[in-house]
């Protein structure tokens, strides 16, 4: 044996008490006439397979200590938890109560083959179903990645089919250790919010709808040792091979995610602005700007993986246009349309015109392209009403506005149109939530330029009707139950939202807060709790926290618009700002600011 092995100091300590001291070997000679003397035979004792699996690896001895063992307290290491035992079925089959069943979509009756197997290849592509080649994964890695799998990619998207949560990413993932990290990283905290959502049932008193950092399992541990490795094998890649652009977006995604089921609302602005930044010059030479572009490709051209990559970039950047930032450093939209005067300019502006869609999925394309136009006009008008001083054409507004509403209603005839055709159950979640959204945008858009917001007094039966369909939305059927309580697309949270910041009446208010409360779930960097809470703080600044005057209108004076937020994780807190609608007699708007427990 001509070279040294390394070994850990315990495993040297253990060799040097249990072994003889080597420096007194000497001539062959002398070891000779040591044959008559019996031989020391080794201490014969069995071998323990019960140590934690940071031990095991290493090949030291473990105290099997819980939550981590004293090895690898004393080294400073994360300690990985300790394998269930093989011969212990019965605890086996518990705990993989928390992970999917290896046939989801088998949960149909046998006679609707057709539906639920479009489904399942939906959900669950034909790749590889786990990495092996190049990977190491232990018994929990392989957990997270199946939990990713089989439940999160259908959560992500739970009301449209989509093929990067599908199939792209858990391709990407056999073959990018970026992309295969950021996959574990989501799927051991979906495995943490999991746990929370069993340790805070939906009807507790406390609703715990993310998992705060100072509350740390082995899974939110293990997620945040993934993160970082993702983060590192990216900078390697773009270090050594430079920017992939496609890649790139699809490490981003899976990183803006993984910020959002924290509610960590700040890096993943940051991670929308990079990712858009790279969607310029993805497509080459052509110069128009990226909403022009995505249009014009959805015009002529076929879909491809980098189009959904955008139009989720797209959906990710309108999070905030209606509640509660539809300005500032939240208008992330406003990226998408920078060029927008340089496209009009050069002529290389197409009027914005669509036929009547026939398929949900040329719904969404059209509402996609039709969001980032609202957002961007309502960035305008909230921006000038709040600096008045500025020059405005209001009668270019108006027009703009009309042109919108026309818009939206020719979108709305199509939609409706839709109900008629036949869908799954997950198509008409999608349509439903697709109308929702719609009479939400009119509202806003109708009401957008009134300074006082005395006119959205006007649309009480539309707020009604609104909180009605989001109650009735809970009843329809799911093919999946909810485990993990994330969703990347916004949903019905930000509908309420609106409803009870824009709807000065007290019933229908309170009525959206209770459906927030109820709910437990987050989407996107929005979670009920939070919301809940901000609404509330509204109605307490307008006096408006009972319903025992449901005839009280609030006075344009006395109203306030939702205008910041932020978290503070340390303290858990929330922090939620306020702005009055209307400047005080010097022209100056009143600024409230709450901190409020989350």
């Amino acid at each position: 044996m001509g070279q040294s092995r390394r070994s850990s100091p315990s495993s040297q300590s253990q060799r040097s008490a249990q072994t003889p001291d080597l420096s007194d070997r000497g001539s062959s000679s002398n070891r000779r006439g040591d044959e008559s003397r019996p031989a020391r035979k080794r201490a014969s004792k069995p071998k323990v397979r019960t140590g934690c699996i940071s031990c095991k690896r290493r090949h030291v001895k473990c105290d099997e200590g819980k939550p981590s063992c004293a090895e690898c307290d004393r080294l400073g290491l994360m300690c990985e938890g300790y394998a269930p035992p093989k011969n212990k079925t019965q605890t086996c089959r518990s705990e993989r109560l928390l992970l999917p069943k290896p046939k989801l979509a088998s949960i149909e009756p046998s006679a609707k083959t057709t539906v639920a197997s479009s489904q399942a290849a939906e959900r669950r592509p034909s790749p590889v179903l786990m990495p092996s080649f190049g990977f190491e994964l232990n018994e929990e890695d392989k957990w997270y990645f199946a939990l990713f799998r089989d439940q999160i990619c259908y959560e992500l998207s739970p009301y449209f089919r989509s093929g990067f949560w599908a199939q792209t990413s858990l391709r990407d993932g056999m073959v990018n250790r970026c992309v295969h990290h950021s996959i574990l990283s989501i799927g051991a905290y979906g495995r943490a919010l999991m746990d929370l959502r069993n340790e805070y049932s939906p009807n507790a008193k406390i609703s715990r709808t993310w998992w705060p950092p100072s509350v740390i399992n082995r899974h939110h541990q293990a997620a945040l040792v993934h993160h970082a490795k993702a983060l590192s094998h990216l900078r390697s890649n773009i270090r050594s091979y430079g920017i992939d652009a496609r890649l790139t977006m699809a490490a981003t995604l899976l990183f803006i995610v993984f910020e959002n089921m924290q509610g960590n609302y700040h890096s993943s602005g940051s991670l929308i602005r990079s990712g858009i930044k790279v969607l310029t010059n993805i497509r080459g030479i052509d110069s128009r700007s990226i909403l022009r572009r995505q249009w014009q490709r959805y015009l002529t051209a076929p879909r491809d993986e980098v189009d959904e990559m955008t139009n989720m970039f797209a959906r990710h950047s309108v999070a905030s246009a209606y509640v509660p930032f539809a300005h500032g450093k939240f208008a992330y939209h406003i990226l998408f349309t920078e060029d927008e005067n340089d496209d009009f300019e050069l002529g290389l502006a197409t009027p914005f015109t669509f036929s009547v869609p026939q398929t949900l999925e040329e719904a969404r394309q059209i509402w996609d392209y039709l969001a980032m136009q609202l957002a961007s006009f309502q960035s305008k008008t909230t921006w000038h009403k709040l600096n008045p001083e500025y020059e405005f054409d209001e009668e270019a507004a108006y027009r703009e506005q009309a042109v919108y509403l026309t818009q939206l209603n020719d979108l709305g005839v199509g939609l409706d149109s839709l109900l008629f055709s036949s869908t799954d159950s997950r198509e008409t979640k999608g349509l439903e939530l697709l109308r929702l959204h719609h009479t939400v945008a009119v509202i806003a858009i109708s009401c957008c330029l009134d300074s006082t917001e005395m006119m959205y007094d006007e649309f009480l039966p539309q707020f009604e009707d609104v909180v009605q369909r989001c109650q009735l939305f809970t009843d329809f059927p799911s093919d999946i139950p909810v485990k993990v309580g994330f969703t990347n697309e916004a949903g019905r949270l930000p509908l309420l939202a609106f409803v009870g910041a824009k709807c000065r009446t007290a019933r229908v208010r309170s009525e959206a807060v209770e459906l927030m409360r109820r709910s437990d779930w987050r989407e996107g960097s929005w979670d009920s709790s939070s919301l809940a809470n901000a609404v509330t703080g509204i109605m307490k600044l307008e006096e408006q926290p009972e319903t025992s005057n449901p005839a009280r209108i609030v006075p344009a004076k006395a109203r306030y618009t939702w205008s910041n937020v932020f978290w503070d994780f340390e303290k858990q807190q929330m922090m939620v700002e306020y702005t009055k609608v209307l400047p005080n007699p010097f022209g100056e708007f009143e600024r409230v600011s709450y901190v409020m427990g989350v």
